[in-house]
């Protein structure tokens, strides 16, 4: 959002926004409902000059970061010193997962911050602002953390907001662009997670403060703002950022069969061709072929299906409470009905083995080999809060630091191996121009053109797309095949010793990565 020139604001929001960032946004919304004037700043690394610039102009009472992982401390901590020394002297507080879990270590690594706002930020914001000049008080605040007389203060948790629609609409800019002329609008229709993944800090952080674990709005006011964004802003495709949208539970089958007949009744639902489309987070449990059939028809058009390994034992140090089988099942259906997918998935856990990192390859191979998607892969993350970082951590083996935590295996060849890989596969998986990247953009255009336009897709261009994707789905099962051969084989010393058999694997993956990069390029241009 832009300020107007010499505009006074209360408070600026600052964060991340690559997707739209709806937490933020709501805690705009809200702050504005409460007759405070709030603007909200993306920062993205490298735009440092242009955030202290808009919080200058501003000159607000305070400025919120949007701190959700530890791993952008160092951005942030870089950012709120310029804004010091540029001479902003507003109020600094952040949220999100980490500080709200780790707030000593937050107002430790960060001294410009003056508070934390721990997990739901609306009314602990709200009353922040309320006490802002009267420190006394901070300590009647429910959910908020302070330094005072050389110590932190942490007060008790707020509880969690019981009633979503009673929180003011998402405050919106324009709508993005999703692909094929078509408009998108992220959408969040609950908060929270009734599982309890040993990775991921989503349980902690709605299960610290009183309340329940999952939330959801009512469906009628789901399906209310997707029709006014429909019919104001021209909004065709919907991106859902829900931590886990079709909960297996009966409480949320029978929400979601609501949501589902509202769309109908909204006019949102079209016989021969849903005017919206949508997209969803998963669990690999949550899909029963009745209900996706159902979902499909009313516009489904993609899934991210949290998969996560594929090897037992990985499940198991994950807590993800599935089977391997099961992952297979959920794959197995999303394809047969041709609905456009994404995976997570962690190549590299804490259990992992020679054996397992050899299952969760022989799993992408299986998976990717018909192109159906483009497989990503990464080492899982030791998030802070989280019961796995704490497992390492009693057991010595969390390494790195708090910005930047890491872990061994336990064995130096499979160490090895790890770094290797994962530099190897790092612009590919991760790059913002990256393969991964950009066929998925691709491979979302090509849907969007079939279900929700009239634009053809040429003879022939999405048999190509296919044959690109499984190109380099299988180029990167072998070379990783090939690294961890070479690896356990020559072992780990003479290999670095033959330094041009490492570069050699390397070359061959990233000469396969740019001529499927050139030949998608040409395919799309066509």
């Amino acid at each position: 959002m832009q300020l107007p020139e010499a505009s006074i604001v209360d408070v600026v929001l600052v964060g991340y926004e690559d997707q739209e960032n709806l937490g933020l946004r709501l805690i705009l919304a809200y702050l504005r409902s409460r007759g405070y004037w709030a603007v909200l700043v993306p920062f993205t690394p490298g735009c440092q000059a242009e955030v202290v610039a808009k919080v200058l102009a501003g000159q607000p009472r305070l400025v919120g970061f949007s701190l959700i992982f530890q791993y952008t401390i160092d951005e942030f901590g870089a950012l709120m010193g310029a804004l010091r020394e540029a001479g902003v002297a507003a109020h600094f507080t952040a949220g999100g997962h980490f500080p709200s879990l780790c707030p000593e270590e937050a107002l430790a690594l960060l001294p410009a911050l003056d508070t934390v706002v721990r997990f739901e930020g609306e009314l602990t914001l709200v009353e922040l602002m309320e006490n802002l000049d009267s420190p006394d008080a901070w300590a009647s605040v429910q959910g908020l953390a302070f330094r005072h007389n050389g110590a932190v203060v942490v007060t008790p948790s707020r509880p969690l907001i019981e009633d979503l629609d009673s929180l003011p609409p998402v405050a919106r800019d324009r709508p993005k662009p999703a692909g094929a002329g078509l408009l998108l609008a992220s959408m969040l229709a609950s908060r929270g997670c009734l599982h309890n993944c040993a990775f991921c800090s989503i349980r902690q952080f709605y299960g610290i403060p009183p309340g329940p674990l999952r939330r959801a709005r009512s469906p009628e006011a789901v399906v209310d703002e997707m029709a006014t964004l429909h019919a104001r802003d021209g909004v065709r495709v919907f991106l859902f950022q829900d931590d886990d949208f079709a909960a297996r539970t009966p409480r949320q089958r029978v929400w979601l069969r609501a949501f589902l007949d509202g769309l109908v009744r909204a006019g949102l639902v079209d016989a021969d061709r849903p005017p919206i489309g949508w997209k969803i987070s998963c669990r690999v449990d949550d899909l029963e072929p009745a209900i996706l059939e159902t979902m499909v028809h009313h516009g489904l058009l993609g899934v991210y299906l949290g998969v996560e390994s594929g090897s037992e034992q990985g499940l198991k140090t994950l807590n993800k409470q599935v089977t391997v089988d099961q992952n297979r099942a959920a794959i197995a259906l999303l394809k047969a009905r041709d609905i456009g997918m994404s995976m997570g998935f962690m190549l590299f856990d804490p259990s992992s083995t020679v054996e397992t990192v050899r299952e969760n390859i022989r799993f992408l191979r299986e998976v990717g080999a018909d192109g159906h998607f483009p497989v990503n892969f990464c080492k899982m993350l030791a998030y802070a809060g989280t019961p796995i970082q704490a497992e390492l951590r009693a057991a010595g083996r969390l390494t790195g630091t708090v910005a930047k935590p890491d872990y061994d295996f336990g064995d130096p060849m499979l160490d090895w191996y790890a770094f290797f890989a994962l530099r190897i596969f790092n612009r590919r998986n991760f790059g913002a121009d990256g393969l991964v990247l950009r066929l998925q953009q691709a491979d979302t255009e090509v849907r969007l053109r079939r279900r929700l336009t009239d634009q053809s897709v040429p003879e022939g261009y999405e048999a190509a797309l296919r044959g690109i994707i499984s190109r380099a789905n299988l180029s990167a099962v072998e070379t990783l095949t090939d690294l961890l051969d070479a690896v356990v084989e020559r072992g780990v010393e003479p290999l670095l010793k033959e330094e041009e058999a490492l570069l050699a694997l390397a070359d061959r993956e990233w000469r396969t990565e740019a001529a499927l990069e050139t030949a998608l390029t040409r395919l799309t241009m066509s």
